[in-house]
């Protein structure tokens, strides 16, 4: 059944500039169904216009398709209400709206904002940002030994600073480890002293439930580019009783309802929130894609036949490498607890951007390595991932990474770690 959808993906069928073409980076980006590339050119075809404003059939009738791709999304994500949905360009933009929103709001000197050692830029950044304004303490929950975040740590923060914690803002899936956090837990936590809590589920949309009611987040945000959809495309969910009290990022047509020289009145939720003219097709594609997944899941019986796919093929990539010792693996080893990623390194070799952490001047330049792995048609990831303070935790220079999607089968696997096995032989030759 797999690779009947498999078959759906236009840029896997063939080889990709006259090479062997397998794609493994899917955690940076996934690669788009032929229905959802067609309904991008259906809208642009014959459906493009502006929303809202318009009197006429064609702007109605892209009202109507903005607003179902919100219900789309919010019915995905089990929300009460499309209401609870604002359209953004990606999970970034949807960090940053929180922060500049809510950070601004329920902060002031001295508050405690919690993220974790294993969070993405995003989640960092634009906190330390705002603490250029705010003196709030960002604190970190410690990544243990065994790669899961240290909730005991969270319980005794929240027990020593009470209601000194305001927001707790965790990522589901690690970019790199592939490990889930037990998310509920922490969020329990946090509500025991009735912080804000704020879920980054940029890798977990596509590779579990996302139930923000099971979850028992007041936020969570997403990309639509990781989920099978457009780039430039993205969502926050937020509850609808946070939302009603919140004062817009920004500000602009649309977000009103009435505008004089004296003052102005807010618009109806979640247009609030969506100031100016938006990325309208993105929007509306980005809810056909949320609609080909959600039914896509259900066609092969569930989102745990979802995970037992990618499960399985991170256990026979990891089984490629049993016995050499040169394959440095950067994540659980405990196969159930790994969701779509293997980060690795390899011993003796540097990757770009490596700090001065590995004994650097007596490692070989790995640029060798990924070249051929391109030259060879591996589409991978070289770097730090966008999560440099974890890397650093366990003084870990870049890792490689290959990245799983719904459509990756074994034989992208055993290739693409021939080719890696390839890679190393020639560059210690």
């Amino acid at each position: 059944m797999f690779e009947d959808i498999r078959k759906e993906f236009p840029i896997l069928k063939n080889s990709l500039f006259g090479k062997k073409f397998v794609y493994l980076d899917n955690a940076a980006t996934t690669q788009k169904p032929q229905s959802v590339i067609d309904r991008f050119t259906q809208y642009y075809s014959k459906e493009n216009a502006n929303i809202h404003r318009g009197p006429y059939e064609l702007s109605i009738n892209a009202t109507q398709l903005w607003e179902q791709a919100h219900e789309s999304v919010a019915s995905f994500i089990n929300a009460d209400s499309y209401k609870e949905i604002i359209f953004v360009r990606n999970s970034t933009e949807g960090l940053n709206f929180l922060v500049n929103t809510f950070g601004r709001e329920l902060l002031s000197d001295g508050d405690i904002v919690v993220i974790s050692e294993m969070e993405h830029h995003s989640n960092i950044v634009s906190w330390m940002l705002l603490q250029k304004q705010i003196n709030f303490k960002l604190k970190y929950i410690p990544v243990k030994d065994d790669l899961t975040l240290d909730i005991d740590w969270l319980k005794d923060l929240v027990k020593k600073n009470g209601k000194k914690v305001k927001i707790v803002s965790v990522v589901h899936i690690s970019n790199v480890l592939g490990i889930k956090n037990d998310v509920e837990e922490i969020f329990k936590i946090a509500k025991s002293v009735d912080a804000f809590t704020i879920l980054d589920a940029a890798q977990s949309i596509a590779r579990c439930e996302v139930n923000v009611k099971k979850i028992g987040c007041d936020a969570l945000v997403f990309s639509g580019h990781k989920v099978y959809g457009p780039t430039g495309s993205g969502a926050i969910y937020c509850k609808l009783e946070y939302l009603e009290k919140l004062t817009p990022w920004m500000g602009g047509g649309e977000m009103i309802s009435k505008v004089s020289k004296d003052g102005f009145e807010y618009n109806d939720l979640p247009w609030k929130f969506e100031a100016g003219t938006p990325d309208i097709g993105g929007g509306i594609v980005l809810g056909s894609a949320i609609e080909w997944l959600k039914n896509t899941v259900e066609n092969v019986g569930g989102w745990d036949v979802i995970i037992n796919h990618e499960q399985g093929l991170i256990g026979y990539l990891l089984n490629q490498f049993n016995g050499i010792e040169w394959f440095k693996h950067f994540g659980p080893n405990d196969i159930s607890l790994k969701y779509g990623v293997v980060a690795f390194n390899i011993e003796g070799f540097t990757f770009r951007g490596c700090k001065n952490v590995l004994n650097i001047e007596t490692s070989r330049d790995g640029n060798g390595i990924s070249e051929f792995l391109n030259i060879s048609g591996v589409a991978f990831r070289e770097g730090y991932h966008c999560a440099e303070p974890l890397h650093d935790k366990f003084c870990i220079g870049p890792t490689l990474r290959f990245s799983l999607g719904i459509y990756n089968n074994e034989e992208d696997i055993k290739y693409a770690t021939n080719i890696l096995k390839q890679a190393v032989l020639r560059g210690l030759s």
